[in-house]
């Protein structure tokens, strides 16, 4: 079941941060984890395949010094933190019954966690669940749909030689709707044919508008870069003379994008990038 939590933190005392913030949170997840079970959190650390988690930036009202953030002492952050197997949110949810509410670290900065939302509300709608059926039994067919992209999102691509991976850095709608197929096909339950529904995408989707801007993280050891901002696209069919098939492809399209909320896009969403939702 895709379950999305907020993870609310309030640092003691002032500290001075990195604006990256994606690994060292994808850190104190682990670190959560290890608490509720060592054995699971070693596990998930090893998996080279699809992760059934994301992570969030650290979100938090700070002053920019430089090339550092200043978050002064009891201003409230959070983090995001998503799981498409709710097996794995049991798991990381014994860290609160362990430690009723456990520190953690970001980097070399110290936060006390004061409380975790698992439900969504109106104030925190970044939280929520719903179980695979769910997604499936509430998929529409709408043709138009607004994607926003909240942490700057990649997509890996080898080089023109093939000797190399590099980033895909702009709004491919096909690579969307990739990213999103493969994190469905690794942990739902139903699995969608993959190559029929991108063949949909890049033959009947376009984009109708693009409102984005490339960003750069620096994650110590390397960079990357990304974007974030907003489209909106269309399916241009016409369903009474494409039948059948096109509204079933439209409903897996709108799933899909759906979907996007709790598994996130492209590259290192499990570090902060690629968090993006349906508007």
């Amino acid at each position: 079941m895709p379950i999305s939590t907020v993870i609310h933190l309030i640092p003691p005392e002032d500290v001075t941060l990195r604006p990256t913030m994606g690994h060292h949170a994808h850190g104190a997840f682990l670190s959560l984890l290890r608490i509720g079970d060592p054995e699971k959190a070693e596990e998930i650390h090893a998996i080279s395949a699809q992760k059934p988690f994301t992570v969030s930036p650290l979100i938090g009202n700070g002053e920019r010094r430089g090339n550092f953030l200043r978050i002064r002492a009891g201003t409230e952050c959070w983090l995001r933190f998503t799981f498409l197997d709710d097996a794995l949110f049991a798991h990381f949810g014994n860290a609160f019954l362990t430690q009723s509410l456990p520190s953690i670290r970001l980097g070399g900065a110290t936060f006390q966690l004061s409380r975790m939302v698992a439900s969504g509300t109106e104030s925190n709608n970044w939280s929520g669940t719903k179980t695979y059926e769910d997604l499936i039994e509430s998929a529409g067919t709408e043709t138009r749909m607004r994607v926003r992209f909240y942490s700057p999102t990649a997509f890996r691509e080898l080089s023109p030689r093939g000797q190399k991976t590099r980033n895909q850095s702009h709004i491919d709608l096909v690579r969307c709707y990739q990213s999103w197929v493969n994190k469905w096909n690794a942990f739902a339950p139903m699995q969608i044919d993959k190559q029929p529904l991108l063949d949909f995408v890049a033959h009947h989707a376009g984009l109708t508008a693009v409102d984005s801007k490339s960003r750069m993280l620096d994650f110590g050891k390397h960079k990357a870069i990304g974007f974030v901002g907003s489209c909106a696209y269309q399916f241009f069919v016409e369903r009474q003379s494409d039948g059948e098939g096109s509204t079933e492809m439209l409903r897996l399209a709108n799933l899909l994008a759906d979907f996007a909320f709790y598994c996130g896009t492209g590259y290192k969403t499990t570090m902060g990038m690629g968090q993006t939702r349906r508007r």
